[in-house]
């Protein structure tokens, strides 16, 4: 039925459906408030009629003059005569005085104001004397009263309706108008719409074209034209962005592989270019392959050279590995213009921990490395280490300056305190061992360790921390109140427990400095402790009959099993970077922390977490029942005076925290390998040197 109505018949619809609403709901007020008029204006004259009745009972009462007329006629005459009935008429109304037979209820009219029967009126009995109604035994008077313009005015109800009628008016001329507009805007709107829709595509079409001229220049620029490889530019952005992530702990370390294609120049000489080529592509798609696991990238470094940059490789063992298995991609031969050819590689690995390195120093190490190889007949595969590339003399120096260190007193200790996590108390301090090299300046112990070691002054240097530990202990224990509890953890290279006179000289440090046992505390790592259990379990055992508490240092990172935790005399477990899984994401290694906690709980051992650096990892260790902790949350590595300071007053934190420096190790040279990663993550040999000097 709506299908049948006119198209321009529609556009009237909402004005009638306005114009029908106002009208309705126009109508409807108007009614509700003439009634309300009306009865507000009965109310009125309902007191208006009592007052008048009252008054009227009054006139009534005085004494009637005598009159020759009959009875009747003289009652009308003094209800004429009253100045109530008057004052009624001048006030608008018009009124009726009717005598009331109670018997019958029959009315008998005696004065009204005009003729025709009052409208509706409003009524009030009036009491009469006994001669006024002689005729009427037990009658009683009305007193009825109307409105002369009556109960509905119709001057203001005409009113209403005009007005009703222009606002109707008014209404439906607006939404007429408004329909139109709409219908104008819609036209509008859709002829707009239409040409945005063809800007749009044209727009679309120019920005993708757009775009595939911009990455035709980005792949050109960042790949090989011949193979189309990435190319050494392509490399060394991925690099420093890898670099940069590993900085912000956005990721774990990384390895550099740099390869050399051997007899290259010769394929290129006698089957031409285009087959070297496609030797490069072919060589390429089998390292992707051999990697396909593993978050890698490859690039062509240079003519004979391949670029891989290995991203999250736990330890350089790990980066080791990677590069055999590379190697082990080339042993099946190539096939190349109807020629079947063994292809062979030389490899230069170096592994990135700390992100600290420029792009360029890392791959010179690797360059270095693989100029090694390529010396070495017998070395395919080449690691990094800091003794290449003519470091040789700087290393030699470096161990010169080693013998006479302790005599020019260079060598130095920071302390970082302990803090109890419930308590928030600082309950004592690590020793963290630093050379102010004359002319390097301040060396962390990665530089110098493991040249200490090799030159047999590891022993020495041990001592030397041993008893500035012990002097500054009993400093500290008479400046400090009486009875206030306190110890300075001192990190033990496991090489040193092969010294036989090294259990006698802590004894003797101890006795010179008068200093407690109960003030020091030995840090050992698994990794020292596995080439003679024998030995160190008896040279740890009469350290721990001395007092001397042991903590066991980087649990888990090593390849000693859950039974050396009972085997060895340890009274602490120390936790390096709890919360914190080998992806480096926080909360990834919560699980397996809290089970870690537990286990010591159950064997009665304290634990210290390291390595706690925001609030979030300190609230989360207490609510798992961790003993302690330290970090830079708490306190950077500081001066003695400021550890004593520290110490003192009882301030666990002092200024906000600063984010560790990958110089800030302790005695440790080479694995930042994070705890609780259990042995089969690790390499198939144990470092020789686990524990960082501290």
């Amino acid at each position: 039925m709506i299908k049948a109505i006119p198209k321009s018949a529609l556009r009237w619809l909402p004005t009638v459906a306005v114009l029908i609403v106002v009208l309705v709901a126009g109508g409807r007020l108007i009614a509700l408030s003439v009634s309300e008029r009306a009865e507000h204006l009965r109310e009125a004259a309902q007191v208006t009629v009592n007052r008048a009745a009252r008054l009227l009972e009054t006139q009534l009462a005085r004494p009637a003059p005598r009159s020759a007329t009959n009875p009747a006629n003289r009652n009308a005459d003094r209800l004429a005569a009253s100045p109530a009935l008057k004052r009624l008429a001048a006030s608008g109304f018009n009124f009726e005085v009717a005598e009331v037979d109670p018997g019958n209820r029959f009315r008998q009219v005696l004065l009204r104001s005009q003729t025709p029967p009052l409208n509706k009126p409003v009524t009030s009995r009036v009491r009469s004397p006994a001669d006024f109604l002689a005729q009427t035994p037990g009658g009683h008077l009305e007193l009825s009263i109307s409105p002369k313009a009556g109960w509905y005015p119709t001057r203001q109800l005409a009113t209403s309706i005009g007005l009703l009628s222009i606002v109707a008016w008014l209404f439906a001329f607006g939404v007429h108008d408004l329909t139109h507009s709409l219908d104008r805007a819609k036209s509008t709107v859709a002829a707009l719409r239409i040409r945005v829709r063809r800007l749009n595509d044209r727009l679309t079409g120019e920005i993708d074209a757009r775009q595939q001229l911009q990455q035709s220049f980005e792949h050109a620029r960042y790949h090989d034209a011949f193979t189309g490889l990435p190319n050494r530019r392509f490399f060394m952005d991925r690099l420093d962005r890898a670099l940069r992530d590993v900085r912000a702990r956005r990721r774990q370390k990384l390895a550099i592989v740099l390869i050399g294609i051997e007899r290259f120049r010769l394929i290129n000489d006698t089957l031409g270019h285009t087959a070297g080529d496609e030797l490069m592509v072919q060589a390429a798609r089998r390292f992707a392959q051999a990697t396909e696991n593993l978050e890698c990238t490859f690039a062509r470094w240079g003519e004979d050279q391949f670029a891989a940059l290995v991203l999250d490789v736990a330890s350089s063992a790990a980066a080791f590995s990677i590069a055999n298995a590379m190697q082990e991609a080339l042993q099946a031969p190539f096939d190349l213009r109807r020629h079947r050819l063994n292809v062979t590689a030389r490899m230069g690995v170096t592994f990135v921990e700390s992100g600290t390195q420029r792009p360029e120093e890392a791959l010179r190490e690797a360059d270095i490395a693989l100029s090694v190889s390529r010396r070495q007949e017998a070395l395919r595969t080449v690691a990094y280490v800091p003794a290449m590339g003519g470091d040789a003399a700087s290393l030699v120096s470096l161990e010169a300056d080693l013998h006479t260190a302790l005599e020019r007193n260079e060598f130095h200790l920071l302390y970082q305190p302990i803090v109890d996590l419930r308590r928030e108390r600082v309950v004592g301090a690590e020793a963290l061992l630093r050379w102010h090299h004359p002319v390097e300046g301040t060396l962390a112990p990665a530089r110098f360790l493991a040249i200490a070691e090799e030159a047999g002054l590891l022993e020495p240097l041990t001592r030397w921390v041993i008893l500035s530990v012990c002097r500054m202990a009993g400093t500290w224990r008479h400046e400090l109140p009486a009875g206030t509890p306190f110890y300075i953890s001192i990190n033990i290279p496991a090489t040193v427990l092969r010294d036989p006179g090294f259990v006698d000289y802590v004894a003797l440090a101890l006795s010179d400095t008068r200093t407690p046992a109960q003030a020091i505390k030995f840090e050992l790592t698994e990794g020292g402790l596995i080439a003679n259990v024998g030995a160190a379990r008896e040279v740890l055992q009469r350290l721990h009959e001395m007092g001397i508490e042991l903590m066991l240092d980087d649990f888990g990172t090593g390849y000693s099993s859950l039974s050396y935790l009972q085997l060895f005399p340890f009274d602490y477990l120390k936790i390096d970077r709890p919360l914190v899984n080998r992806a480096g994401s926080e909360q990834a290694n919560s699980g397996i922390t809290q089970a870690v906690l537990q286990m010591a709980s159950s064997l009665s051992l304290k634990t210290i977490a390291e390595v706690v650096e925001t609030p979030e990892v300190a609230h989360a260790l207490t609510e798992m029942g961790c003993d302690y902790g330290q970090g830079f949350y708490f306190s950077h590595p500081m001066e003695a005076g400021e550890a004593f300071e520290r110490m003192r007053t009882q301030n666990v934190h002092a200024g906000a925290p600063t984010l560790r420096s990958p110089d800030d190790t302790l005695w440790e040279t080479e694995d930042e390998s994070p705890t609780l990663v259990m042995a089969p993550l690790e390499e198939s040999t144990p470092p020789a040197v686990k524990k960082r000097a501290r």
